[in-house]
């Protein structure tokens, strides 16, 4: 009987779109050709007409904007499911490397006499397969990886383009202004709406008033440029160990750790009393590691502190999040 978690890693990744892969990989090709003949075209400069030079020079650029024209939407479907991917890679590394830690947490078990030789093998079987399906998942996840980075020169051209879920639209963020000493304030507005008044206009229509230059006053030394605009945030439980209800990310720090005075209290083999710190920064939310033996990951990476993008998988101790925008 096939697992469920096993269809559902196949499922996910089996919706991940390859179709404009095959097609940029032949466009890749051309373009190679095209910037060797015009590296080996620059070296023979010289033997040939100046005329000759540039006439076959521009011919080989145009055919190179034309490649260019036509890789571009095909480059940003490509990096739209990439970022899809890298999102489920991040999973399943975390997902692996969770496990491991259940392997380890049951061999001490194990040794300290809680498990005798029977159910310490009945458990440590349930185990080795997660094991070997979690490192199934990561190993066919880095398959398409590659054939995603055979269509691209370079990773960072993939993730050139910010992804689909950390897209920020400004129609919909919600911004807060903060000011440093504890200081609130709510900028003034540059356009006004006014109800429409005389004329065939309807009551409830509005009517947009020139914009109207208001002075600003002079930052002092103590705000200087300390404005913070923050999109609300939050994370979300991925396993049994991180709980089941979401936790909002504001702007007042988070503390999480084992101890009950913590903001988000988690336990288990590798969580600290004091674990790690999120709180709002210039940069956006940022989450610091506070010294701790086991360490924090941020997509499967041991971190001492790091500004999270969307989509970020958190792991602590066995507990595991999705960090969230919007």
């Amino acid at each position: 009987m096939a697992n469920p978690e096993d269809n559902q890693w196949q499922s996910e990744l089996g919706a991940i779109d390859l179709s404009a892969i095959e097609s940029l990989k032949t466009l890749k090709q051309e373009q190679d050709i095209l910037d060797e003949r015009l590296k080996t075209m620059e070296a023979m400069k010289t033997d040939v007409a100046s005329a000759v030079y540039l006439r076959v020079r521009d011919d080989y650029q145009k055919r190179q904007q034309a490649l260019d024209d036509q890789s571009r939407p095909l480059k940003q479907a490509a990096r739209e499911q990439y970022a899809r991917l890298r999102a489920l890679l991040d999973r399943f590394e975390a997902d692996h490397e969770a496990v491991k830690l259940d392997q380890q947490e049951l061999e001490l078990r194990h040794k300290l006499g809680e498990y005798d030789d029977k159910e310490f093998q009945r458990r440590a079987k349930a185990i080795e397969s997660a094991v070997k399906d979690k490192a199934e998942a990561r190993a066919r996840a880095l398959e398409l990886k590659a054939r995603f980075l055979e269509a691209f020169h370079a990773e960072s051209e993939l993730e050139a383009t910010t992804s689909p879920g950390s897209r920020r639209d400004a129609a919909s963020t919600q911004q807060f202004s903060v000011l440093s000493g504890g200081e609130a304030a709510v900028a003034e507005a540059r356009t006004h709406e006014v109800p429409a008044v005389g004329g065939n206009e309807p009551p409830s229509k509005t009517q947009m008033m020139p914009a109207i230059d208001i002075a600003e006053p002079a930052p002092t030394a103590a705000l200087g440029a300390a404005t913070q605009i923050f999109r609300p945030a939050r994370l979300i439980p991925q396993n049994a160990e991180a709980g089941k209800q979401n936790c909002a990310l504001t702007l007042k720090p988070l503390n999480i750790g084992a101890a009950s005075g913590n903001d988000l209290r988690i336990g288990g083999p590798g969580v600290e009393a004091k674990h790690a710190q999120i709180s709002a920064t210039m940069a956006g939310f940022s989450i610091v590691d506070l010294n701790t033996k086991h360490g924090t990951r941020v997509n499967a990476e041991k971190i001492r502190e790091r500004v999270l993008h969307n989509d970020d998988v958190i792991q602590i101790g066995a507990a595991r999040f999705v960090f969230r925008e919007g």
